[in-house]
């Protein structure tokens, strides 16, 4: 046997440009790390600390209660109080930790070493600055990925077995905890550290390019939060001989109106909402129903499936502009 075929084979070792990225961010990274696996630790107790709580108070059986004299209610209340209610700061924790991406790990990652022009130093060792640019833009964005993904695996795991016996009573359509759990916190971390890395760019100033990102992501997570609920169609029912809305008590209904006896949509009245008897009043007037489009609690994930998408593509499409300014502008 050769003395080659007895040689170890060597280990995986980052090399050039990578290694120096790597190494400049990855103190950042490892805080990251640590403080997204202590959450994921605590979210795992929780969890557990809430199925045992479900199990001992018998709240299997409440599921999809919504009537407030019904005991079953009562002890919903009384659950989430305990258990719903110390997962707020988590999720809102998790919500903001996209634009902390954007603003202190994005922001500086190129207007730091163009403010002071050492970048020139990478950029003299051939490496062209294209290549500059995008190693700039993939390592910490990586790393903005594998901490966002464990937080977005470790929330869902504490908020499902509490928002499955609380149902209505904490939605799920609800900026918390949508933007708490899921891939979208993936996909928004990776968008705005991305836009913080542009600004950097654009702007050649950190401070500059921080109040930037920080104006506009907060611009983007009102935006995505607008337009989210038309990113799936929406599910429409009818019913006859209620003024109640229709559709599953957890639905997310987007619009909703009466129907005509004839089951034409009609606009509301508004005056039956200050009468005595409402129902009464809207039967007066011709009211014998009521429509709505909604989504369903199903559409959670894939809502969150397009919106990540969408996130990415707008990565992308700055990641294109980043490259398209160095070989252009950067001089």
């Amino acid at each position: 046997m050769t003395t080659s075929a007895l040689a170890r084979p060597r280990a995986l070792r980052l090399r050039g440009l990578t290694w120096l990225v790597w190494r400049q961010n990855r103190v950042a990274f490892w805080i990251g790390l640590v403080f997204a696996l202590a959450v994921a630790v605590y979210a795992a107790v929780r969890h557990q600390e809430a199925v045992t709580a479900i199990d001992q108070r018998h709240l299997d059986a409440c599921r999809g209660i919504t009537d407030s004299s019904s005991p079953c209610f009562t002890k919903i209340l009384d659950f989430g109080s305990h258990y719903q209610y110390p997962m707020r700061r988590p999720l809102q924790v998790v919500i903001v930790l996209p634009l902390l991406f954007g603003l202190f790990f994005g922001g500086p990652q190129l207007a730091q070493e163009l403010e002071t022009d050492t970048y020139w130093t990478a950029c003299s060792q051939s490496v062209s600055r294209v290549r500059w640019v995008l190693t700039k833009l993939a390592v910490p964005a990586a790393m903005t990925a594998v901490i966002s993904a464990i937080l977005a695996l470790a929330m869902p795991w504490w908020w499902h077995p509490v928002a499955d016996v609380m149902g209505s009573q904490f939605p799920w359509y609800q900026w918390y905890p949508y933007y708490g759990i899921g891939p979208v916190v993936v996909g928004l971390s990776v968008l705005l550290f991305v836009v913080g890395v542009t600004f950097g760019l654009l702007l050649r100033r950190t401070v500059a390019a921080m109040a930037a990102t920080l104006v506009v992501g907060a611009g983007v997570l009102v935006l995505l939060d607008r337009i989210r609920g038309h990113l799936l169609p929406t599910m429409t029912v009818n019913k006859q001989h209620t003024s109640a809305i229709p559709g599953p008590d957890d639905a997310w209904v987007m619009s909703d109106s009466t129907l005509s006896a004839s089951g034409a949509p009609v606009s509301d009245v508004n005056s039956c909402y200050s009468s005595g008897n409402f129902d009464k009043c809207l039967t007066v007037h011709g009211r014998t129903g009521h429509w709505a489009d909604y989504h369903p609690a199903s559409h959670l994930w894939p809502m969150q499936g397009v919106e990540t998408g969408l996130c990415l593509v707008l990565a992308a499409a700055l990641t294109a502009l980043c490259v398209l300014w160095v070989r252009r502008r950067l001089v």
